[in-house]
């Protein structure tokens, strides 16, 4: 039973560790796949809504979507295993980013603002993400 407990406490950890970062990753691809779609002008129409072609983002969102309650689930376990800053920076991150995304889906911006927002997320999550790779693959 003791060796079930302790490898239990080391998945918890290594899920405290990889769960904000991966999160972030995905973050990552869908304003990478935005921001392509949008320099090569490539629109869905659906309904009567114009959006950007984003197939790789829907895929994903079919099986995996980040909403509030894994946010504090996150946040829970991130404080309770003690991770590093960038840990907490970056769920930090998806929690502005959360709601980034629900207040953007009330109003209309102009395409300057739209390239603006996209770049400014591509390099905050890439930047982030560099850095759970690196501490992630680091041996310390």
């Amino acid at each position: 039973m003791n060796a079930f407990i302790h490898k239990a406490r080391v998945t918890l950890i290594r899920l405290g560790k990889v769960l904000p970062f991966f999160v972030c990753f995905i973050v990552f691809i869908a304003y990478a796949e935005c921001f392509i779609s949008l320099l090569s002008e490539s629109y869905v129409q659906y309904g009567e809504y114009t959006l950007v072609d984003q197939r790789l983002s829907w895929l994903i969102g079919r099986y995996f979507e980040y909403n509030i309650q894994m946010l504090v689930v996150m946040t829970i376990i991130c404080y309770a295993i003690e991770t590093c800053r960038w840990n907490k920076l970056t769920i930090l991150y998806l929690a502005a980013q959360l709601w980034e995304k629900s207040y953007l889906a009330t109003v209309e911006l102009y395409p300057e603002y739209i390239y603006a927002v996209v770049i400014a997320n591509i390099l905050v999550s890439g930047f982030l993400c560099c850095k759970g790779l690196k501490i992630l693959t680091s041996k310390t």
